[in-house]
């Protein structure tokens, strides 16, 4: 085979060495030309041992299925016992070739670290616009059943586009933005403020009180209409530029200035200024209000999500997605918030405050009797 197909230089594993001699011999038998032999020290595990099947991925395809890009598999393995000499780790196809020299391949085995190939892919992923990752979105989307078989297409490519947009700077894995999409789809507030997790953030957010009056402030002015939602006509505002160029950075704000993104933002103005409270004593008690958590992305991006999932005759499988609507949301804060003590309904910030003042306030007058008394009791 290799003499017909003209091969020179065959490069494998070091466990084909005691093979070489007889390969040799029958080629010479054969007359036909020796080609050169290059043998590697073997790829490991983790542990140190040879890899295997007990390392995880066995083929492939099951690379494929977990988010990786074939790009970023090529760059990672050709470094898994060489490089160019310098400190650049991240190499496209065609710069792999130029690169490459057998001459850089080294002795000693290389360890097969899945942390270091999710960086690698990352990378790749990086350089990448977001409309060239929609395809393989759409396939993870696709694996968890999250895509309505027959759905609008229309209504399934602003889906998609939203929830890579949405994920895109924290990927390193294609996978990354679809389990993304599902945990903001979600809402993961318990139905009580017992069942918080003791010394959690939430919880002691919660017991610095200012959530409560948050909470409450959100929920009337959600059942008057008067609290901000995305428009169903632009659910896509929060992900785009004023040039209609996808949005990607989560700090910046969608959409111009008469659309939702900016609608949310001067309601928050408006809600601090009222309650008094600003900083993060108001965007973590929106946020767990919100999305039912204490950290993540931009909350206009994240409720208009929400809004494509819950629309009508939405592109997603809102049972294999695990939806909660905005309706459901607000029940189940109402209920969040009857359970919260009554100790923890109001800022523990403005009761110091106020304390303060009625300290400060009996040393003002128990000076001012001071002074009197003293005055009453001086010799006209």
């Amino acid at each position: 085979d290799d003499a017909s197909m003209g091969i020179t230089t065959v490069i494998r594993a070091e466990e084909h060495l005691t093979n070489t001699l007889r390969q040799g011999l029958i080629l010479d038998a054969l007359g036909a030309p020796r080609p050169r032999y290059a043998h590697c020290s073997l790829i490991l595990g983790e542990d140190k041992q040879k890899l295997s099947k007990r390392h995880g991925a066995t083929s492939c395809n099951q690379f494929r299925l977990d988010g990786f890009l074939p790009d970023a598999m090529i760059n990672y393995l050709a470094l898994l016992g060489w490089n160019d000499g310098t400190d650049n780790e991240i190499f496209t196809r065609e710069e792999l070739i130029d690169a490459f020299d057998i001459d850089r391949i080294v002795k000693s085995p290389s360890v097969f670290d899945m942390d270091k190939l999710k960086w690698v892919n990352s990378q790749h992923l990086k350089r990448m616009e977001v409309e060239e990752i929609l395809d393989l979105v759409e396939e993870q989307l696709g694996f968890m059943g999250m895509i309505k078989e027959g759905a609008d297409e229309a209504k399934k490519s602003d889906f998609i586009f939203a929830t890579t947009a949405l994920a895109k700077q924290m990927l390193e894995t294609t996978q990354d933005a679809a389990t993304n999409a599902k945990t903001v789809l979600g809402y993961s507030l318990p139905a009580a403020f017992a069942d918080l997790e003791d010394g959690s953030e939430a919880k002691e957010m919660v017991k610095q009180g200012n959530f409560y009056g948050i909470a409450m402030k959100i929920i009337e002015m959600y059942e008057s209409g008067s609290f901000p939602m995305p428009d169903s006509s632009n659910l896509l505002a929060a992900f785009m530029d004023g040039s209609n160029k996808a949005i990607v950075e989560d700090n910046q704000v969608g959409g111009d200035e008469t659309s939702y993104p900016q609608a949310y933002k001067a309601t928050m103005k408006s809600v601090a200024k009222e309650m008094k409270v600003k900083g993060k004593n108001l965007f973590h008690p929106v946020r767990l209000a919100l999305t039912g958590e204490m950290s993540g992305q931009d909350v206009t991006k994240q409720m208009s999500l929400l809004a494509l999932a819950s629309e009508d005759d939405t592109a997603v499988n809102a049972e294999a997605a695990d939806v909660v609507t905005i309706e459901a949301r607000m029940e189940k804060l109402k209920g969040f918030c009857d359970s919260i003590p009554e100790e923890f309904r109001a800022s523990k910030q403005a009761s110091d405050d106020a304390a303060n003042r009625s300290k400060d306030g009996k040393k003002q007058t128990k000076a001012e009797e001071e002074a009197a008394a003293a005055a009453a009791a001086a010799p006209a």
